[in-house]
């Protein structure tokens, strides 16, 4: 048997808590004072906001649900909900995949994720890209060093 993945579970089952809390509040609305904070990865997998959006927050964005907010639609998999920015109704759809913060500061509390998980793919590649250029400058200089290097033991008797 594999070993069991407790931060995998931990992760999944506060998903599942934020997942149940978005409902609730689709259903009935927000209780009094109460309001939250999502932070979430812009450019991740299946995010659809604006395009000005994208373009001022390219890799996390904060949204606030506060006083006003409607079309809350809560699935397995995302939510989508209608927000105010700058006096403009804006429609977001937002993975649970994607998200980096869930708090509500009314009650001083707050969760995050686990954010190696929700990088997008090229944030994957551009990673795996910068170690190979690091690892490639150091085999470069490595093998430079060595052309200056004699090896002793043609001299040993």
């Amino acid at each position: 048997m594999t070993q069991i993945d407790y931060k995998a579970l931990i992760e999944n089952a506060m998903l599942n808590m934020v997942r149940d809390i978005l409902k609730k509040i689709s259903q009935s609305g927000l209780p009094k004072n109460h309001h939250f904070l999502i932070t979430f990865f812009s450019n991740s997998k299946g995010v659809i906001i604006p395009d000005w959006m994208k373009e001022k927050y390219p890799d996390k964005m904060t949204i606030i649900i506060r006083n006003w907010f409607e079309n809350l639609d809560v699935t397995e998999k995302k939510f989508e909900i209608s927000l105010n920015f700058n006096n403009t109704v804006e429609h977001l759809t937002i993975p649970f995949s994607s998200l980096e913060l869930f708090a509500d500061p009314s009650v001083e509390f707050a969760i995050s994720f686990n954010q190696a998980n929700r990088m997008s793919e090229s944030e994957h590649q551009k990673i795996e890209e910068k170690s190979n250029k690091n690892t490639n400058k150091k085999k470069d200089k490595l093998n430079k060093k060595s052309e200056n290097v004699i090896d002793l033991k043609y001299f040993k008797k």
